[in-house]
């Protein structure tokens, strides 16, 4: 049996992003349109059609979007209330974005490296400069016949895997290191962008995420707005990005 081949880097994203996606699809499909809750006639026929008893059906109750009809059943946990804040989700469809983002950082980067260590003279002046232990050294020596494939798998990677990140000073350092110079300018114009708009909107959402991630997203003493058409054109926005990169890469 064949196995299935490596997803490549824009791929990747792509798989990646849409559980992003999926996140926000589902809490815009369970925003309740629905003032109150259910009738008592409709309680009754939905009563009768799930076989619930008489004395019970006073219990039933429901959403209702435009996506969904779902039916609170007597005695489960989740109530209409739960369905009232889709903050949650959305945070995540966020963290996820970026995550989506970093993964795909990583992955075009390496891609490019392989490609430029075949050559010294490609070799950018940042690859070159990057740090290298003694254990490092003797790992590689004793372990592969291959000097660079040692040295991409292992210097080169882990660096890059924990130094990738959705911040811009991080973009432009990972992309320095396979020869991209005045980055912000060039993803701009691949964007269709003002000036320094791709650094500010990668600033702004890195910032977002990282109080989501280690602050729990707080605000005063509570939590931080955030609506599905936020969420959706920072999603986009990521997406603009990463297509520009992979356009000036490639």
């Amino acid at each position: 049996m064949t196995g299935r081949a490596k997803p490549g880097p824009l791929q990747a994203f792509k798989d990646n992003m849409e559980d992003a996606h999926h996140l926000v699809r589902l809490a815009e499909g369970l925003t309740n349109n629905r003032p109150r809750r259910m009738r008592s006639e409709l309680r009754d026929r939905v009563g009768i059609a799930l076989r619930i008893p008489d004395r019970r059906r006073g219990d039933l109750d429901c959403i209702e979007s435009a996506d969904v009809f779902i039916t609170f059943l007597p005695g489960g946990r989740l109530q209409r209330k739960d369905f009232i804040d889709h903050r949650p989700l959305l945070r995540q469809a966020l963290v996820a974005g970026c995550a989506a983002m970093e993964t795909y950082i990583v992955d075009k980067v390496m891609t490019r490296v392989g490609e430029l260590l075949r050559s010294d003279e490609a070799a950018t002046d940042r690859m070159k400069k990057l740090p290298m232990s003694v254990g490092d050294w003797l790992y590689i020596e004793r372990r592969y016949k291959r000097r660079r494939r040692g040295l991409r798998e292992r210097v080169i990677h882990p660096y890059v895997r924990e130094h990738a990140s959705t911040a811009p000073n991080k973009v432009g350092e990972m992309l320095s290191l396979i020869g991209v110079t005045n980055w912000t300018k060039q993803i701009d114009i691949q964007r269709g962008a003002p000036r320094g708009d791709t650094e500010r909107l990668l600033e702004r959402v890195t910032q977002r995420r990282n109080k989501i991630a280690h602050q729990g997203d707080r605000q005063g003493f509570g939590r931080a707005t955030l609506s599905i058409g936020e969420t959706k054109d920072d999603l986009a926005s990521l997406n603009s990005v990463v297509f520009a990169i992979e356009a000036v890469v490639t």
